[in-house]
This record gives structure tokens, C-alpha cells and sequence, in this order.
């Protein structure tokens, strides 16, 4: 087992929090830098001490900057830290995910010093320190070197593709979910569950199914001539099935929104492989795509023009902060991803679910 170095993806993992029901998601709170805590009983006095440095500096962890992750072996001791807004304790109930992470012996939660990495926006690991007498040399330091000069943004990695849908296919589907209007639809929690009622902070948008057999199948036709040939080109991904042929509305006066997530993490759409989204129209402000990972850059595709990108990237609706918009919806996947996905409905309906 070797401790993970510079350069290399951190683990994800999903650990239940040390107080309440709900549960630590790293893959969810990628974009920004993380700054990840390993610690034991043994070492609470040296985690108090390092959460303490963080506590003092407001200006690197406050607002948009750095995220606080504390790991606790097995129950572990509670810090005074816990309650603190925006930072987030989980528990390492096995000492599984240290060992993922290379921290063990000295240095490991069962000795008198916590490990800390520093994770990037894209949860890449900038750097290592041993026990908080490191922070001051190799944390800090490294935090405000990136908030002094911002690290260059790069593009992610989302194919654009005008004219999918024409102006009056685009302006025919906003006429049908103005007539048959659009409803609340459940969305994948990070517990892995289709939460039926959501939580509007995390994403306030209606959907509605395009029923109209017909526009289904130009839909359909239009995606596999124009889109689908060239995702193959510049994915090398051969789609053979289509999820779903949905309208989405995003409403500025309902404040909508989709906070940032990731489209494939949960059992119920592990299959999804590309998400698609065209715009139907332009006449509104925010409401862009957005990818938290690869910097602060938005994307917004003229009307009819396809956004394609992978499920398993984080993404998010920017807040829509003036009118009405309207996208068309949909995930590619293959034949063995539709295997996924009967893999899952036999395992549900053999547990009566």
C-alpha cells in the first residue's frame, strides 16, 4: 500500500456522516479545492490543531474557496469543528478508505498525527502533509498561491453541434409543453435513491414527456442523422439506444436552477453514458451549463444546437435570472450499458422493489 502522490485521482467515496442520516459524496463537492482529513482517536488533538489553522483563515475557505472533508477512524472522537457551515465529517467506519488513500502506521488514523491532502477542483491530489505542524508549510501556502493566481481554466471536454433541430421544430416543441404543460419529476439523490419530492434548492425544473408519437420519431430521426455519426467521430461511442424525449423548463421567476451533479453515479441510471441538451430557445439570462471541475467557464449553445457530454462529468444549471428556458433532454447509451440496466430491474424485482 503506498500513499497516493502529487498528480494522482483521489478515490471517490460515500461515508456516512458523523452525526445525522445523511452522507459525505466527494465526487459532489468537486470544483472547488478539498481539503481532505484523515484522523483517529489518537490523534483528535492534532486534528483539533489543523481544523483550527483552516478556521483562521476565512479568506481560503470562506465563500467560493477550499471545503473541509474530516475522516474519523471507526466512531472516532467528535471535534469541535463538526457543526461548522460548509465543512463536512464523515466517518471511516472500517478503515477502508485510508487504506485506499495510502494513510496507515505512523501516519495513519490509528497514530497521534492526522494525514492531510489538498485535492484540486477536479479531485487530483496537490499535496500531502503529515500532522498539523505541516500545514503552515505545505497547506496554506499552496491554497493561497490558488487564490492569488487563479490556475489557468481549461475547457471541458463537451462537443457542440449546431443545427440538431431546426427553428420551427424547436419552436413547435415550446408550443406543446406550453399546451400540455410541465410537472415536477423525481431526480437521483447522491444516496443512490429516485427521491419522488426533491429538495427545489438542489433543482427546480419541469419536465415534460413529449407524447406525440410522431414528433417522437422526427425527434429521433433528426438525432440519429445529424447528431449520433459525429459523436461516434469524436467519442469513438457507437449509441444504439435513446433513453427518453423530454422538454425541460427552467422558469426565472421559480428561481430555476440544477445544482451541480453527475448524471450516472446513482444504480438507476448507472447505464447513462452521453447527455444531451438543445436548446430550444434564447431569449432568457443564466441558465447555462456549467462543468464546477474544469473552471468557471459556462456554455450555452444557439437555438437547435446540441451540448453532448458525459454523464459522468459534474455539471450544473446556472441560476436562470431573466425569462423562460427551454431545453430538449436526453442520455445515449449502448447494448451493453442496456445490460447495466437490466442487470438492475431483475436485482429490484427480485427483491420486491
Amino acid at each position: 500500500m503506498s500513499t497516493l502522490e502529487v498528480g494522482d485521482p483521489a478515490p471517490w467515496f460515500s461515508v456516512p456522516q458523523s452525526a445525522g442520516a445523511a452522507r459525505v459524496v466527494l465526487d459532489e463537492l468537486a470544483g472547488r479545492e478539498v481539503v481532505l482529513l484523515f484522523y483517529g482517536r489518537s490523534a483528535s488533538a492534532d486534528a483539533e490543531q489543523a481544523l483550527s489553522a483552516f478556521a483562521r483563515r476565512g479568506d481560503l475557505f470562506g465563500g467560493d474557496g477550499a471545503t473541509v472533508i474530516g475522516l474519523s477512524a471507526g466512531s472516532g472522537p467528535q471535534l469541535s469543528f463538526e457543526n461548522r457551515p460548509g465543512w463536512h465529517f464523515g466517518q471511516d467506519q472500517n478503515g477502508d478508505l485510508a487504506k485506499r488513500y495510502g494513510v496507515d502506521g505512523a501516519s495513519g488514523p490509528s497514530a497521534n498525527r492526522c494525514t492531510v491532502f489538498v485535492l484540486s477542483p477536479a479531485l487530483q491530489v496537490l499535496a500531502v502533509a503529515k500532522g498539523a505542524e505541516q500545514i503552515a508549510t505545505n497547506v496554506l501556502p499552496l491554497l493561497e498561491a490558488r487564490q492569488k493566481h487563479k490556475p489557468q481554466a481549461h475547457d471541458a471536454p463537451v462537443l457542440i453541434l449546431p443545427g440538431v433541430f431546426d427553428a420551427g421544430l424547436c419552436a413547435r416543441l415550446i408550443d406543446m409543453y406550453e399546451a400540455e404543460g410541465g410537472r415536477e419529476i423525481g431526480v437521483v439523490e447522491s444516496a443512490g435513491k429516485v427521491a419522488e419530492r426533491f429538495d427545489p434548492t438542489f433543482r427546480k425544473r419541469l419536465d415534460w414527456y413529449i407524447s406525440d408519437e410522431q414528433t417522437v420519431q422526427h425527434c429521433r430521426d433528426l438525432l440519429v442523422r445529424r447528431l449520433l455519426p459525429i459523436i461516434h467521430r469524436a467519442f469513438q461511442f457507437r449509441t444504439t439506444r435513446i433513453e427518453r424525449y423530454l422538454v425541460g423548463c427552467y422558469e426565472a421567476a421559480a428561481g430555476g436552477h440544477f445544482h451541480a451533479h453527475r448524471d450516472n453515479t446513482a444504480p438507476p441510471v448507472a447505464h447513462r453514458r452521453f447527455a444531451v441538451t438543445i436548446n430550444l430557445n434564447s431569449d432568457y439570462e443564466g441558465g447555462d451549463l456549467g462543468f464546477p471541475e474544469f473552471g468557471p467557464r459556462t456554455y450555452r449553445a444557439e437555438v437547435g444546437s446540441a451540448v453532448v457530454f458525459s454523464c459522468s462529468l459534474l455539471h450544473e444549471v446556472t441560476k436562470l435570472t431573466r425569462g423562460t428556458r427551454y431545453a430538449f433532454l436526453t442520455f445515449l447509451y449502448d447494448e451493453e450499458a442496456q445490460r447495466v440496466r437490466d442487470d438492475y430491474t431483475k436485482r429490484m424485482a427480485a427483491s420486491g422493489r
